[in-house]
């Protein structure tokens, strides 16, 4: 649950996979065939000769160095960025912010969702059924949805579990009047493994 598209994370890493594949063939056939070896020292000589020549017919101004560098330098800065951008999106869509409504002309009510993750942890710690818990709060498609993650103990009944977690969500939302989607992921025990293991409301 990330503000990161799934489309796009599935093609690079797909992408990825083909090229180290791709990368990892090449290596292996340089390393065993005779053939392909000379091959690959004519085009990296040709390469090399050609890119010699695009650099000295392209001078910065008076001096001797081209202006294809800083060219090649402004595309590896927008990568760069490109990539950072991405990895500080994964992770994300974690949200501060429960509820924000605008409900008068005078002030809007807020609800930060450390007041949901700590009444519910609270709730939730007091039954012996659970081995730990623990509730994120996340933003998806504009909308607060709770994610609450609980561990059980081995033999307990999934049904339970779900009841449970459905009455303390229940009370969060007569308590803020209004309510709050959930998604709810149980792991551990035996009995718990297998049956399903999320629930949405």
């Amino acid at each position: 649950m990330n503000n990161t598209n799934r489309a796009l994370n599935r093609s690079l890493l797909l992408l990825t996979g083909l090229l180290l594949l791709a990368v990892a063939g090449l290596l292996g056939l340089l390393a065993s065939q005779t053939a392909v070896q000379d091959a690959w020292r004519a085009i990296s000589d040709a390469t090399r000769a050609n890119v010699a020549s695009w650099l000295q017919a392209t001078p910065l101004g008076t001096s001797t160095h081209s202006w294809l560098w800083i060219v090649a330098l402004a595309l590896l800065l927008a990568v760069v960025g490109l990539l950072l951008r991405f990895i500080l999106r994964q992770g994300g869509g974690h949200s501060g912010r429960l509820v924000s409504e605008q409900t008068t002309d005078w002030g809007a009510t807020q609800v930060d969702s450390a007041v949901a993750e700590q009444s519910l942890q609270q709730a939730l710690g007091e039954h012996p059924e659970f081995l730990s818990t623990r509730v994120s709060t996340y933003q998806v498609v504009g909308e607060a949805v709770l994610k609450v993650s609980v561990t059980c103990r081995r033999g307990t009944s999934p049904t339970d579990v779900v009841r449970i977690v459905e009455q303390s969500l229940i009370a969060l939302d007569e308590l803020l009047g209004l309510r709050i989607p959930a998604l709810l992921q149980i792991s551990g025990g035996f009995r718990v493994r297998t049956s399903r293991s999320t629930r949405i409301r």
